[in-house]
C-alpha cells in the first residue's frame, strides 16, 4: 500500500505532465558523461546558477537516493545538503557516481559481451581525447558501461521506503554526435 505525499520534484528535473513522457523532453538537457556545469543545458542555453541552486523537490529534502535499472545496485547515487538537496548536488551526485573508475571485481562480473562493448566505448573515448594517452591510462569509467545510453531523461516516481526518499533516474539513448 502507497501513501500518498506532498513532495515535488522540481520541474527541471521532470517530464511536463502531458501524459506521454517520450514526447515530452525534460528541460535539463544532459549528456551523463560529461560535467554539466559545461555541458548541462535548459531550452538550449548553458545552465545558469539560478537554475542550479533551486531545490530539487519542495519542501526540500536533506538527502535524496537515486535508483536506475541501467546500473549496478553498488554504484550508490546519494545527493546529500543539510539545507536541502539543490538541482546542482543532484547533478553533481549522478557525474560523481558514473565517473568513478570500474573496480576490478565490477569487471570481473562482466559477461565477455559486455566487457566487449564497453572496451568499444573506452577506445572511443579514447581516440576523441584531447589526451588519448592519458584517458586510456586512466582505465574505464563506470560511465563508459552506459554504452549510448548517457542521456538524462528525468528523475520520476518520488518515494520514501525505509525511511528514505527514492527517485528514479532514467536514462535515454544518446542520438548526436559530440565533440569530445
Amino acid at each position: 500500500m502507497f501513501r500518498t505525499h506532498s513532495v515535488k520534484l522540481n520541474p527541471l528535473l521532470t517530464c511536463p505532465p502531458n501524459g506521454d513522457r517520450y514526447y515530452a523532453p525534460v528541460p535539463l538537457q544532459w549528456d551523463v558523461r560529461y560535467h554539466p556545469a559545461y555541458s548541462a543545458q535548459v531550452a538550449d542555453v548553458p545552465l545558469l546558477s539560478s537554475h542550479l541552486s533551486q531545490f530539487a523537490t519542495n519542501p526540500p529534502l536533506p538527502k535524496l537516493h537515486l535508483v536506475c535499472d541501467l546500473l549496478s545496485p553498488e554504484w550508490d547515487i546519494v545527493a546529500r545538503n543539510p539545507t536541502g538537496v539543490t538541482v546542482q548536488d543532484v547533478l553533481e551526485a549522478i557525474h560523481g557516481t558514473l565517473h568513478r573508475l570500474l573496480q576490478m571485481h565490477e569487471w570481473e562480473g562482466m559477461s565477455l559481451k559486455q566487457r566487449c562493448r564497453i572496451e568499444e566505448i573506452h577506445r572511443a573515448r579514447c581516440s576523441a581525447s584531447k589526451n588519448p594517452e592519458r584517458t586510456r591510462l586512466a582505465g574505464v569509467r563506470r560511465a563508459d558501461c552506459l554504452l549510448s545510453t548517457t542521456m538524462f531523461a528525468g528523475l520520476t516516481s518520488l518515494v520514501k521506503r525505509r525511511e528514505q526518499w527514492q527517485v528514479v533516474l532514467t536514462l535515454s539513448r544518446h542520438f548526436k554526435s559530440r565533440v569530445y
